[in-house]
């Protein structure tokens, strides 16, 4: 009786560690490691998506609203303090054929308000991480 139990027990904690290192491994695979260059930039090529910017009461504006998607997280993209403009994305992406519209960038990763730019007339008082866009890489 005392073998079955020492064995349940070792089994148990075996188990138990086997478990704990796949989450540790899972949660490495979701994590992305940027390369910072000196100035604070990185190039990435990645999804770009867009989502519908919807009130604090859930109701939608109509105004589509466009993030980088790195990962297990979209990153908004602020063009009010980019370097290129909306519409310079949105010419290059509908140059691209494919379902999902990637691009090339040199991207910023900043934390703080989303939606405090100049003139904006919806601000939300959105703040989290964010993105900002210093220029297209082309191919």
């Amino acid at each position: 009786m005392k073998t079955r139990n020492y064995f349940f027990i070792v089994f148990s904690i075996l188990l138990m560690m086997t478990s704990c290192q796949n989450t540790k491994s899972n949660e490495m695979k979701n994590k992305v490691e940027y390369q910072k260059d000196s100035q604070g930039k990185f190039i990435v090529n990645a999804p770009i998506v867009t989502k519908n910017f919807m009130k604090k009461n859930n109701t939608p504006t109509g105004i589509k609203e466009y993030y980088v998607q790195q990962s297990i997280q979209d990153y908004f993209i602020k063009f009010c303090e980019s370097k290129i403009k909306k519409e310079d994305l949105i010419q290059h992406l509908s140059k691209i054929e494919r379902v999902i519209k990637t691009a090339k960038i040199e991207i910023e990763i900043l934390d703080g308000e989303w939606d405090i730019c100049d003139g904006n007339k919806d601000q939300q008082s959105r703040m989290g991480k964010y993105v900002i866009i210093h220029r297209i890489i082309k191919e």
